[in-house]
């Protein structure tokens, strides 16, 4: 994307406060243990919006929107403090980031490689110090050179998951829909560490999850589109299948099976004769588990775990065997109170503990974990990014920014009725040289920006106005 960035040109760079300052009584925001372990880094979302949607002009809408923005930034003082240390927030209105920028470009050369529609440099990044400007939420509003418009965020992890994320837009948007008079009947909650406190002995000091460093990141993204006829195929090709024992897979179940077997493949391909055993390890969502007495419309946090298929051989790799262990591991994950027996919580403080006390340190334990290779799959397909209507409907394109972590997996919704999936998957150059002819994924998928998926829509994020 490097050389995208001549194309940009900065037409501001703004600090917005919170409309209403934070009460007294609300100063102090607690990070949940959970919290606690995630990185302070970049969440970055983009929601794209063609000319023949916009009614009003770039200045306008750059007005309209910072007011808004600050109004929204009311309902979301964490996301606007100054982070304490590794467990609190001090709610203070430092206030967030407004870039406002040109794009010397059309929206279509950018909507499937949509990094440029972030602020530079910050896309994925650890959030600089509060003494270096940073700040623990960006927004940027992109204008293109057909008339189209971009809204980004990038979010602090720190503070919640995508969900969360998209609580906040959802409510950017609705505060748009009726400025000056919008207000929020129903402000989203923050369950701070009511869910999963600190341990006994006291908040963790440092995060587990970090974002990795240059040296080891491994920045080769790309993206393939199923569509819902594909995916119907796909599933009916598993269930037909005489070993299958699922009979109903979900979307989610069969799209992360096919591309982690295709990943795995290809990376035991390149292993020069080394252990090519692989394992599947998926995020899962816990909102819907959340005691009524706590549970809001919507509840801000990272409020997530994770479960894993076993340990696979190349031989293992059968997809009705891989949605058939999905399909167990969830089950099993629903018999537990994920909140009081967070696996995932458990495995990343075994991880702190051994670096913390000196029984291992950092590299030793990655090389003795390492002895099979990881990919970890994130769906956040339904979330309805999709549906984000700041008054002039709904975008056009929904996406999140290239991915630093290697083996990453993440499933998107497209815009065609939600039906369609959008596969994101980072490895690095030469495993992905092979898993992108693999054929059997592209008996289902189709690359991203690389063919004509999406040609007609294409048209339409340049249509000029008469």
């Amino acid at each position: 994307m490097s050389s995208f960035s001549r194309l940009l040109s900065t037409i501001s760079k703004k600090v917005v406060k919170p409309f209403s300052p934070t009460p007294s009584t609300q100063k102090i925001h607690k990070f949940s243990l959970l919290d606690q372990c995630m990185g302070n880094f970049y969440m970055p979302l983009v929601l794209f919006y063609p000319k023949h949607q916009l009614e009003q002009g770039p200045k306008q809408l750059s007005k309209l929107l910072e007011n808004s923005f600050s109004k929204a930034l009311t309902y979301h003082q964490p996301w606007v403090g100054s982070l304490r240390d590794n467990a609190t927030i001090h709610c203070d209105d430092t206030g967030a980031e407004f870039f406002e920028v040109e794009v010397n470009c059309p929206m279509n050369q950018v909507v499937h490689r949509p990094d440029l529609a972030f602020p530079p440099g910050l896309s994925w990044k650890n959030v600089p110090h509060a003494n270096d400007g940073g700040r623990l939420s960006v927004a940027q509003l992109s204008h293109f050179d057909c008339g189209g418009m971009s809204i980004s965020v990038c979010m602090s992890h720190k503070v919640g998951d995508a969900h969360s994320a998209f609580s906040f837009l959802k409510d950017w948007a609705t505060i748009t829909q009726q400025y000056p008079n919008g207000e929020l009947s129903c402000p989203s909650y923050y369950v701070q560490d009511s869910l999963m406190p600190s341990l006994p002995n006291g908040p963790l000091k440092f995060p587990v999850v970090v974002e990795p460093n240059a040296e080891e990141s491994v920045e080769f993204e790309k993206r393939f589109f199923l569509s819902e006829s594909n995916i119907r195929a796909l599933k009916a090709l598993i269930v037909d299948d005489p070993s299958s024992i699922v009979q109903n897979p979900t979307t989610t179940e069969v799209v992360s099976a096919i591309v982690y077997k295709c990943a795995a493949i290809a990376g035991a391909n390149i292993s020069n004769g080394n252990d090519s055993s692989s394992q599947m390890v998926l995020v899962s969502d816990l909102r819907k588990t959340i005691p009524p007495s706590i549970k809001s419309t919507s509840t801000i946090g990272n409020i997530l775990t994770a479960f894993s298929t076993p340990i696979y051989n190349l031989e293992d790799l059968r997809l009705p065997k891989l949605v058939a262990d999905i399909r167990k591991s969830k089950h099993e994950l629903s018999t537990r109170d994920n909140f009081k027996e967070n696996k995932w919580v458990s495995e990343m403080l075994e991880y702190a503990n051994k670096i913390n006390t000196g029984t291992e340190d950092d590299q030793s334990y990655r090389q003795k974990s390492s002895c099979h290779d990881v990919y970890r799959c994130s769906s956040i397909c339904n979330i309805p990014f999709q549906d984000l209507d700041f008054g002039w409907g709904r975008p056009t394109r929904a996406s999140i920014a290239s991915t630093p972590f290697s083996n990453m997996i993440y499933l998107m919704n497209t815009q065609d009725q939600n039906k369609g999936i959008e596969v994101f998957i980072n490895l690095n150059q030469q495993q992905m040289s092979i898993f992108e002819q693999d054929k059997e994924f592209l008996q289902f998928a189709s690359p991203v920006g690389d063919n004509h998926v999406h040609e007609d829509k294409e048209k339409l994020y340049c249509m000029e106005a008469f």
